[in-house]
């Protein structure tokens, strides 16, 4: 179906007035284009933009699968949702567009003018997504009016000048014809949309090759779990039967310390992992008080042959901080190595919690051999060297560094005796305080930690 109007491309597409971009709407282009985010988002982003900043009512914006080597609808805007379900269903083989885009529609580098004038487009699958079918008869009042069928599509490349999808517009706030600046600086969007997406696909392939890697750090890390948890259980059984002499006793020892090494090498593994993750455990609302409490009971468990004397200054009130479980690892890890590296039978250490604007802080000191200034920067590195004589991984404080900043923290360590580095070393660690929580109110459990209590072996 033809219309009666002719002109020439020119006609077509004549100079009007220049429309001024407003500048809220070219910095969030700028922002747009130079972030990098998953397809969805940065396509949803940039229809949005276009319309805004150049008025344009309905437009779809169709990209190449590289899975399928088909173009799809990935972004579509201003249309009824029965037309937004048929486009949706639309797909265009490469073939297909390139006979459409041909040069005689040409009127930008890479943009073409689609217009009943020259040839009628629309296949009866294509019918289904015209909003009212019974206007595609109608005759064009000026060059510059905006007819039904008219699209106007800004081709997007890739750094090698291969299609990777289209912009489309369908439809013009104000029934006209966008002029030729308007029409240059969409095509410029389109190319700078272009790299934005290729960008988005690299970022997604990292993300997908990511949670490939992930995934087998889980499976490895379950595996050696159920490997070595048997190791131990049998080990120790043998241990404990009495039927060995001193030299096999020996052996067995060093088997055990080396499977309980093993075992707390994955452990640090997923701690490390859930630590970089932030979304792996859901957070909540915890008093920083009962937290130290059950770490200071664990703390002697852990160390039965240890004699543990902590004393612990806390705040009446509750003291409430948004963390997820990990938190009790971060305390721990700090704690074990205050007996760890205390050579002594007897192991001191002090806890208090302190309240200052907008922050709890609590400060850790042990009595035991201390941190040489020269180590005091690197020892939040994963894989710090350690003395002689103390067993570990040695990711025991990047796994606390790590879960500080995972929830909005500083962390620092000095000396205990200041200019004395081998009185023992003090550990400060700030959080934010939770204020939705933070109001003063005394809790039914509060009185049992209330002061300062020594915990004794």
């Amino acid at each position: 179906m033809q219309s009666s109007v002719n002109h020439t491309d020119d006609d077509v597409v004549e100079t009007r007035p220049t429309r001024t971009i407003p500048i809220n709407n070219l910095l969030e282009i700028l922002k747009i284009i130079s972030r990098v985010e998953p397809l969805e988002v940065l396509l949803d982003k940039v229809s949005t933009t276009i319309s805004s900043a150049f008025e344009i009512k309905s437009l779809v914006i169709c990209t190449l699968d590289d899975g399928t080597g088909v173009f799809g609808p990935r972004a579509i805007k201003g249309f009824p949702q029965d037309s937004v379900n048929a486009i949706r269903r639309h797909t265009y083989t490469l073939n297909r567009k390139k006979q459409e885009f041909r040069d005689e529609l040409r009127i930008g580098e890479r943009t073409y003018y689609m217009r009943p004038e020259v040839e009628h487009r629309l296949t009866n699958d294509d019918m289904d997504y015209v909003v009212d079918p019974s206007t595609i008869s109608k005759k064009r009042a000026s060059p510059d009016e905006w007819h039904p069928l008219d699209s106007i599509s800004f081709l997007m490349v890739d750094r090698l000048g291969n299609w990777i999808g289209w912009i489309e517009i369908d439809e013009t706030i104000d029934g006209k014809v966008p002029p030729q600046d308007v029409i240059g600086r969409i095509q410029l969007l389109a190319d700078l949309t272009g790299i934005a997406i290729e960008n988005s696909r690299v970022y997604e392939d990292a993300i997908a090759a990511m949670n490939e890697s992930q995934g087998y750090l889980d499976l490895i890390v379950h595996d050696i779990g159920n490997i070595v948890n048997p190791l131990i259980y049998y080990q120790e059984k043998i241990e404990a039967s009495g039927a060995l002499d001193d030299k096999n006793r020996e052996y067995l020892d060093r088997a055990i310390a080396a499977s309980k090494a093993a075992k707390g090498l994955v452990d640090n593994v997923r701690k490390v992992s859930e630590a970089k993750s932030s979304d792996a455990l859901i957070k909540e609302d915890m008093d920083l008080r009962e937290v130290l409490v059950k770490c200071v009971s664990a703390l002697k468990r852990d160390f039965p042959s240890k004699d543990i004397i902590v004393g612990l200054d806390c705040p009446e009130n509750e003291c409430m901080i948004k963390v997820d479980s990990l938190i009790h690892d971060l305390f721990m890890n700090i704690l074990s190595n205050a007996v760890k590296y205390n050579p002594n039978q007897t192991a001191e250490v002090e806890i208090g919690i302190s309240n200052g604007p907008g922050v709890w802080t609590v400060l850790i000191e042990d009595h035991g051999i201390g941190i040489p200034d020269e180590k005091k920067k690197g020892v939040f590195n994963r894989f710090a060297k350690r003395p002689d004589g103390v067993s570990g991984t040695g990711m025991g404080l990047s796994i606390v560094s790590l879960l500080v900043e995972k929830y909005n923290g500083v962390i620092s360590v000095r000396d205990r005796v200041p200019g004395s580095p081998h009185e023992g070393a003090s550990f400060e660690v700030a959080f934010p305080k939770n204020a939705s929580t933070n109001n003063g109110k005394t809790s039914g459990n509060q009185l049992a930690m209330t002061g300062e209590y020594a915990f004794d072996s």
